[in-house]
């Protein structure tokens, strides 16, 4: 159930506009939060006695622990003894007892509705205008499980959960140093979302974090709901098929990118963690190629390489070369072609664009579908567009296995997806149109979508730049740890700027 929030706001002559502070009177804090929840049924306002004086426990019940709650707080409140009022109980409360409240308490009603919906209570105590925080959060969430788009087959099976607290403890548990940053604040007008930001001070340039975190903090969005909301506010590249942003959902990629110097972001809500900056060859790396041999995952970073080519230009290279350079061909190989698309009555290019778009629709038709249906949906596919369309003449069965191979070629570089398919068109409208020139213009086009990218104060391609000494040390292939042992130090990178 959505809650309806009514910040109510005085200003002064001057103009400045202050919020509600918490009213002293115990009965006028009620009656504005019972205005502003409306009668929801999760909202629970239960006066009690503490000391003898009228207090108040405020709460979401469907956000709460409740035995959390009455073990660790009420409990110990109850048996208090004595005869204490107003801001007297409230600095006992707060300085000499054990109980563990927040050690920053409530002043103002903003605050208040943002603590409550987050699954914290607080405690009221007529005669004060504050109100104590009681971290009592019991709200369902889903446990830590094992990362279902980042597979590996070494090193850790723990993936991101929805809940941001969660996060942060399996982030600290592997960076334990006192240099990690974490910053934290609420974006989103309506749903005040929890944004988190997490850099490590010895390694990340203090001046890019201070700007990323100034860019969220601008954002003026009514709904925050993941981490892709925020993501245009962070990437300022305009016009390119690329992004200097990266996603993960393993914490181990994610603290490994906060040594390597880089920004991390996470929103309350969502197990995807979001990595700026974000370079083109880091794409092509995994977690598993730092616990493979180096000859081993050199060879793999490069099959990657080329399968991203083929993902890309295969489609268009065969519709080029078939259509206006057929003598670059092998005559057996140029008789079985020819044979298999003079019985189609679409060009060549026509029918590469029509199998692109066909697999498209199959893949998002097994994605959005429930799973025991969408299963079926590559079988019925495979006799339908694979058999059928075949033997009626519709499709050549040449182009079908270039365009097959180039879309599981893609699968191999999943961060890639969205930008290889408008690539993949594109490079096959050009080659059927104007042929070879047109796929010299097609790789021109992903050349500047390439360098196009704003990856903070370095180029998307650094990697690849002339002088750069991680070009064959960790990033097309990849060196032993013991004979190279540093790694992609972005602040010191900068400092050598």
């Amino acid at each position: 159930m959505h809650l309806c929030v009514k910040i109510n706001i005085t200003a002064t002559i001057t103009g400045v506009i202050y919020i509600n502070k918490l009213f002293r009177q115990l009965q006028k804090n009620k009656e504005y939060f019972d205005n502003s929840f409306d009668n929801s049924v999760d909202y629970f306002f239960k006066p009690v006695k503490i000391f003898n004086a009228d207090c108040a426990l405020v709460m979401c019940e469907d956000l709460v622990d409740s035995l959390k709650l009455w073990q660790v707080f009420l409990s110990p409140l109850n048996n208090l003894e004595g005869d204490k009022t107003g801001e007297h109980l409230f600095d006992y409360i707060k300085n000499e007892t054990a109980i563990p409240f927040n050690p920053s308490p409530v002043e103002d009603f903003e605050q208040a509705m943002f603590f409550l919906t987050a699954g914290f209570a607080l405690l009221l105590i007529d005669g004060v205008d504050k109100a104590m925080v009681m971290p009592v959060q019991g709200y369902p969430a889903r446990g830590v499980d094992k990362p279902t788009n980042e597979g590996n087959l070494r090193g850790s099976k723990e993936s991101f959960t929805d809940t941001g607290r969660k996060n942060m403890g399996m982030i600290r548990r592997r960076i334990r140093s006192d240099n990690l940053v974490i910053t934290a604040f609420q974006t989103g007008e309506k749903t005040k979302t929890e944004i988190t930001v997490y850099y490590h001070a010895d390694f990340c340039p203090k001046k890019m974090a201070e700007e990323v975190i100034q860019r969220l903090k601008s954002i003026n969005l009514p709904a925050v709901f993941e981490s892709g909301y925020i993501s245009p506010f962070v990437d300022k590249t305009k016009g390119s098929l690329f992004q200097s942003v990266g996603y993960t959902e393993r914490p181990d990629t994610f603290c490994g990118k906060l040594c390597e110097g880089k920004i991390g972001i996470m929103v309350d809500g969502t197990p995807y963690a979001m990595i700026y900056p974000y370079f083109f060859h880091e794409n092509f790396v995994t977690n598993d190629d730092y616990t493979q041999r180096p000859y081993f995952a050199s060879f793999i970073r490069i099959l990657r390489y080329i399968a991203f080519i083929i993902a890309v230009a295969r489609p268009g290279f065969y519709v080029a070369f078939t259509s206006f350079a057929p003598q670059a061909l092998a005559n057996k190989l140029l008789f079985y072609i020819y044979s298999s698309q003079n019985a189609t009555p679409l060009p060549l290019y026509v029918e590469a664009i029509l199998i692109t778009v066909l697999f498209e629709i199959i893949k998002e038709a097994g994605l959005r579908l429930p799973t025991p249906i969408g299963s079926s949906v590559s079988i019925v596919s495979a006799l339908i567009i694979g058999d059928a369309a075949i033997s009626a003449g519709l499709i050549g069965s040449a182009i079908l296995i270039v365009c097959a191979l180039s879309a599981i070629a893609s699968f191999i570089i999943p961060a890639f997806y969205e930008p290889i398919i408008i690539l993949r068109i594109v490079f096959i409208a050009m080659a059927g149109l104007f042929g070879v020139p047109g796929l010299a213009f097609a790789t021109l086009y992903m050349l500047i979508n390439i360098i196009n990218v704003n990856s903070a104060c370095f180029d998307y391609s650094y990697i690849f730049s002339s002088g750069s000494k991680y070009l064959f040390s960790d990033g097309i292939t990849r060196s032993s740890w013991r004979n190279d042992k540093s790694d992609f130090d972005l602040g010191k990178d900068t400092n050598e700027k």
